[in-house]
């Protein structure tokens, strides 16, 4: 089941690595676009390494695994595409945003009472509570950044709302993987299945979303 599980993952992330490689690794394209495509990158390589160690007889659940890496990696593109190439267009920190910046706090505490109630409060093992530590770690600046860019208003540019559809994906994908880290430190192949089509057809719809934003902002 867990290979099921990430071979779906894999290719449905493989499909919008190559369209995206396709569509935005070429010049005067936007930095932005390239690094969520470099980020579905990251899922399909750390997918690759789950596949290989399940494929040779290795276990996911006891040991660490470095597929996990692909997830932080994605994690950390996400990020640096909002907070490096649009957050400070977006916002001059003035009082009038203020409400904005203090309402995607929402995301991160999240984040860090779902990790503290099924993590480290409750009785998996030391392996899953470190795992679920960083990746938590890592989802809540990310969290942080795909919630401000989903509610932030449009005031000049015009391009925070043809991205919405992409950062309602991102925060859906990092509960999913969440999710994903819970049923697995628990051994629930039904729930890790389930997640994994989520983060399959996330990662599929991502690269597509993102053409069709960028299309609407410069029509």
């Amino acid at each position: 089941m867990y290979l099921t599980a990430n071979i779906i993952v894999c290719a449905c992330a493989l499909a919008g690595f190559i369209y995206g490689g396709i569509k935005f690794f070429r010049p005067r394209k936007p930095l932005y676009a390239q690094m969520i495509t470099l980020s579905l990158g990251c899922i399909t390589f750390g997918r690759l390494f789950y596949i290989v160690r399940l494929m040779t007889g290795g276990n996911l659940l006891e040991n660490f695994q470095l597929g996990f890496l692909g997830i932080i990696g994605s994690l950390m593109f996400f990020f640096s595409s909002n907070f490096g190439t649009v957050d400070s267009l977006l916002d001059d920190r003035s009082k009038e945003f203020k409400k904005y910046r203090l309402i995607s706090f929402a995301a991160p505490c999240a984040a860090i009472v779902l990790y503290i109630a099924l993590f480290l409060l409750s009785d998996v093992t030391l392996l899953w509570k470190i795992l679920g530590a960083v990746m938590t770690v890592f989802i809540i600046p990310t969290s942080y950044f795909n919630l401000k860019h989903l509610i932030f208003p449009d005031v000049d540019f015009g391009v925070v709302k043809c991205l919405r559809p992409y950062n309602l994906l991102a925060l859906i994908y990092e509960v999913a993987i969440f999710a994903e880290c819970f049923a697995m430190s628990r051994n629930n192949e039904l729930v890790t299945i389930v997640c994994c089509c989520v983060i399959g057809l996330i990662t599929i719809a991502m690269i597509p979303l993102i053409v069709r934003g960028f299309e609407k902002w410069k029509a």
